[in-house]
């Protein structure tokens, strides 16, 4: 008898788990679709607002594109009104002006570049420090000298 009972038993608690398995199988795979589908709609959101900023930046690039072609048509147009328009503008000027390069080659102050002028402010500091030194080395001399009497 206990072992019928307990053979009852473990069949009912193996039925129980298998039913159960079953339910929670069905769960699982409600659940696993529903995450599927969130997942989905959370990448087809995410895909739809990168085309959305791709589409809105090709269309910027695009028109900043289409506005430096027409500064750069209108700049050639205004060079080649300019070449056409050549012909008048010197038919109306002086003719006997000649322009010269005024630019300063001469680049000296008091006639001294500026690699003499960094000489002489070297040799200046230089006869400056010698002084000083013999100056220093004078007073420690003599402040030698003194103490020796």
């Amino acid at each position: 008898m206990y072992k019928k009972l307990l053979t009852s038993a473990v069949l009912l608690v193996i039925g129980i788990f298998s039913f159960s398995v079953c339910f929670a199988n069905n769960g699982f795979q409600d659940a696993a679709n529903g995450v599927r589908d969130v997942v989905g709609g959370a990448e087809n959101a995410v895909e739809d607002a990168a085309k959305d900023i791709s589409n809105a930046s090709k269309d910027a690039t695009g028109k900043m594109e289409q506005g430096a072609n027409n500064v750069g048509n209108a700049v050639m147009n205004n060079n080649d009104n300019n070449r056409n328009d050549k012909d008048t503008r010197t038919a109306t000027t002086n003719n006997n002006y000649t322009a010269t390069r005024t630019a300063a080659t001469d680049n000296t102050f008091m006639g001294m570049n500026a690699n003499a002028w960094t000489w002489l402010i070297m040799g200046i500091a230089a006869i400056a420090i010698i002084a000083l030194v013999w100056y220093y080395s004078m007073q420690l001399r003599s402040a030698d000298d003194n103490r020796r009497d």
